[in-house]
């Protein structure tokens, strides 16, 4: 049996997309994730994180401090890995805004909050009390948030809202047409 063939017979037993026929690649709804939804949650998001990523940028020193503060890493590691999780941040932040690669950038995100999570958890565990150094926004809202279970649960839900995007989300070049 030939490889053409092969696609025919699937195509009419409809095992296997067939895009010339009008079907739409992607449905509307997926999973009970309208793409609004997504949209929405992927602008949000994307707005809250740059902020945030431009906070710690603005104020690496004390970000930097922050870090130091979960005693974790190597002194000489801080400034180096202060400015890479702030720029990596701001980023992933604005590809989310933009959709450009939305899926691998909230899995990057979803990625630095569960490392935040170990960490404070780590911290509470062994009886640190600090400054979660998630963002100034936040601390200006509900005051300055030592880690504990607030900021642990708070960052559970941000992994939570990332993680429709991280699924259904697009991965396509905006200014590329029929790219995925």
């Amino acid at each position: 049996m030939q490889a053409s063939q092969w696609k025919e017979n699937l195509l009419e037993a409809g095992a296997w997309p067939n895009h010339k026929q009008g079907k739409a690649r992607t449905p509307m709804f997926k999973f009970g994730f309208p793409s609004p939804l997504i949209t929405t949650l992927r602008l949000l998001l994307g707005a809250f994180f740059i902020m945030s990523g431009f906070e710690k940028l603005l104020d690496l020193k004390f970000f930097g401090l922050v870090i130091a503060e979960y005693q974790i890493l190597p002194s000489f590691l801080i400034p180096a890995i202060a400015l890479l999780v702030s720029l990596c941040e701001l980023l992933c932040a604005t590809m989310l805004l933009i959709n450009l690669f939305s899926r691998f950038s909230s899995s990057v995100m979803i990625c630095m909050m569960v490392i935040f999570i170990a960490a404070m958890i780590n911290n509470v565990m062994r009886g640190l009390d600090h400054d979660c150094g998630c963002s100034q926004f936040l601390s200006q809202l509900f005051g300055q948030e030592e880690i504990g279970i607030g900021p642990i649960v708070r960052d559970i839900v941000f992994c939570i809202l990332l993680l429709p995007i991280s699924l259904l989300g697009s991965n396509r070049i905006p200014w590329k047409k029929g790219r995925k």
